[in-house]
């Protein structure tokens, strides 16, 4: 059951598709950002998505984290933080609510466009 006190809901939007032309160059930076994230393991959850059966592919995650805001040691420690638009969830809203299920489900197709990957961080 999520607890809304306790824990909060973030979108995260890679700012750069336009540079994933190459699949196995795309699935490295994910790998590479959750291996970074390994940090915030006790504090976090995430899942992380390769969208497109063609270039360029989307990065998109959900990413659960302890507390109402990402802890700030995450965002000083893990550079690629910053290569990412951060969105905190609206739950009250359905529509947010559905892609968060989505997301979790790995439901194909996404948004429109088959998945290429989907990648958890627990």
């Amino acid at each position: 059951m999520y607890d809304p006190e306790g824990y909060s809901l973030w979108f995260c939007d890679y700012k750069y598709n336009d540079e994933n032309t190459v699949s196995f160059v795309t699935l490295n930076k994910v790998g590479g950002f959750l291996q970074r994230m390994d940090l915030a393991r006790k504090y976090a959850f995430g899942k992380m998505l390769v969208i497109g059966s063609e270039p360029p592919f989307k990065v998109k995650g959900l990413w659960l984290f302890r507390g109402q805001e990402i802890p700030k040691f995450v965002m000083e420690e893990c550079y690629d933080m910053e290569l990412y638009e951060w969105t905190k969830v609206d739950i009250s809203d359905e529509a947010q609510k559905e892609k968060v299920s989505q997301m979790i489900e790995d439901q194909e197709p996404f948004e429109g466009e088959a998945l290429l990957d989907a990648k958890c961080f627990k």
